[in-house]
C-alpha cells in the first residue's frame, strides 16, 4: 500500500513538472515564468484565502481599482477651470 502511494505521488509530481514545462514551451517569450509557475501561484493564493479567511491579492487589487474609478483623485478636479 505505502508502494502505491509512493508511485501515484511520483507521477503527480512528473505530472506536474511535464504541465510546467510545456506550458513555458507555448508561452511568449519574456512570459515564460508566469505562464509556467501561475497556476502554482493561484493554488498558493487559493490555499491562503482558504486558510486565513482573508482575501488573496487578486481581489484586494480589484477591488481597489474599483474604489479609484468610483471616487475621482485630487488630480482630477485640477484639469478643470475653475467656476466663474
Amino acid at each position: 500500500m505505502e508502494a502505491l502511494v509512493g508511485v501515484l505521488g511520483a507521477l503527480f509530481a512528473a505530472a506536474l513538472v511535464v504541465g510546467m514545462t510545456v506550458r513555458a514551451i507555448r508561452a511568449p517569450r519574456g512570459q515564460r515564468a508566469r505562464s509556467a509557475f501561475g497556476p502554482l501561484m493561484g493554488a498558493g493564493e487559493t490555499y491562503q484565502e482558504l486558510h486565513t479567511g482573508q482575501r488573496g491579492l487578486h481581489d484586494s487589487v480589484i477591488e481597489a481599482i474599483a474604489e479609484q474609478e468610483q471616487r475621482p483623485s485630487r488630480t482630477d478636479a485640477d484639469d478643470e477651470p475653475p467656476p466663474g
